[in-house]
């Protein structure tokens, strides 16, 4: 080889190698910058898998909706920090698919225009599990006679799981649980604030739980139920409601009415009414009720089912902490289409003092609803609560 083609042999190998350190330090500087992003995302307290699978552009509708249309059952979302309106729009999201945000305080959806329609519906029916974690959910009533909803979890949702985010401003319902019997789940360390305008006068819904039209047999403690533990509610019209052979848990909750929504009862249980089939079960207790004003009317009211009631408190200025109703038959009939005919009460803090009670227990109808009958002043036989905390919640 002569000296020439050495030398341009040479300039060829040490152009090959700088193409080559350079690539290598892009790439370095994109996984330095990707690492950072996650740190970031990280430091803001929400739980975040270690891979993303996939990452909304941003918070908009349009952004979300390609990320999930991406997503692979088994695979997350994670939608960045921003604020978006969504318009009318609702968000479909297949069983099997998580939704993580930056946040509440960081990621916020809204609902300004009028609908009735979910912001995000997440839909169970291929019975894979789906998550719901660390964002905002801001609606908007217009006056307009259209009650918006937030989101809901539908067609058997199992395993479910909604933790972390804040839910405000819906007057219909923020969080929906339906239309089906094998629904289960587990909502928990959320806020609920504000969902109820006083010029409807109903609906105002925190959390409403739906079954589906099938009376099933009573089953108290086990995990077939939507259980609701640990959140925050203030200044909704029912924290919770029920109906249609609904089953929940509602548990180790921090419950508070205000001014406007005094004169409702702050946990609710349908009976027999709008719905084919009255609530089917319920399980209250470990709850702190609370009221910002003088007077309250009712912490727990039940108007049909069957369930347990136990060691909640109540603060003095709510004047009745049970209150038994019948719904769906006249008072004075016996027995009346789904109403309380096994229900145990105990250790729950009374106010009898402002004589609107006794052992805590208003009842409007002692024809129908009798004690030691159909609702009884003892622990249940053989009753255990289900594990607490949810075992779910250790669940990545």
């Amino acid at each position: 080889m002569n000296i020439r083609n050495l030398i341009l042999l040479l300039l060829v190998f040490t152009v090959f190698s700088c193409i080559n350190d350079t690539s290598d330090n892009e790439e370095g500087v994109k996984e330095s910058i990707e690492e950072e992003e996650k740190e970031d995302i990280v430091d803001q307290d929400v739980d975040v898998p270690n891979d993303y699978e996939v990452i909304a552009s941003s918070t908009s509708y349009d952004d979300v909706l390609t990320a999930v249309n991406s997503a692979s059952v088994g695979e997350t979302v994670f939608i960045p920090p921003g604020t978006s309106d969504w318009g009318v729009n609702t968000l479909t999201v297949p069983g099997g698919i998580s939704i993580i945000g930056a946040g509440s305080e960081n990621t916020i959806i809204k609902r300004t225009l009028s609908t009735s329609k979910y912001l995000i519906q997440f839909d169970g029916s291929n019975g894979l599990a789906n998550e719901l974690q660390g964002i905002a959910f801001e609606g908007h009533y217009n006056n307009d006679a259209v009650y918006g909803n937030g989101v809901a979890f539908t067609k058997g949702c199992i395993d479910f799981k909604v933790s972390n985010c804040k839910f405000s401003g819906f007057v219909n319902a923020a969080l929906t649980i339906g239309y089906s019997n094998v629904q289960r789940g587990v909502i928990y360390s959320n806020e609920f604030i504000n969902n109820y305008d006083e010029a409807i006068k109903n609906l105002g819904y925190a959390v409403v739980v739906y079954g589906d039209d099938v009376w099933l047999t009573l089953e108290l403690g086990t995990e077939n139920a939507v259980f609701v533990e640990d959140n925050i509610f203030s200044g909704n019209r029912h924290h919770i409601a029920s109906n249609n052979s609904s089953r929940y848990v509602f548990r180790y909750n921090s419950v508070e009415h205000t001014d406007l929504v005094k004169n409702y009862a702050m946990t609710d249980v349908h009976g027999r009414s709008s719905s084919p089939m009255g609530s089917r079960s319920y399980e209250i207790y470990n709850n702190n009720y609370t009221t910002t004003v003088s007077q309250t009317r009712t912490a727990i009211g039940i108007r049909g089912g069957d369930g347990v009631i136990f060691n909640n408190t109540c603060s003095k200025d709510i004047y009745r902490t049970i209150e038994l109703w019948t719904e769906g038959f006249s008072c004075g009939a016996y027995p009346g289409i789904n109403q309380i005919r096994s229900l145990y009460i105990w250790r729950n803090d009374s106010h009898d003092e402002h004589g609107m009670t006794v052992n805590g227990i208003a009842n409007q109808c002692e024809v129908s609803i009798k004690k030691d009958r159909d609702y009884f002043l003892m622990e249940k036989p053989g009753y255990t609560p289900y594990t607490y905390p949810h075992p779910l919640r250790s669940i990545k």
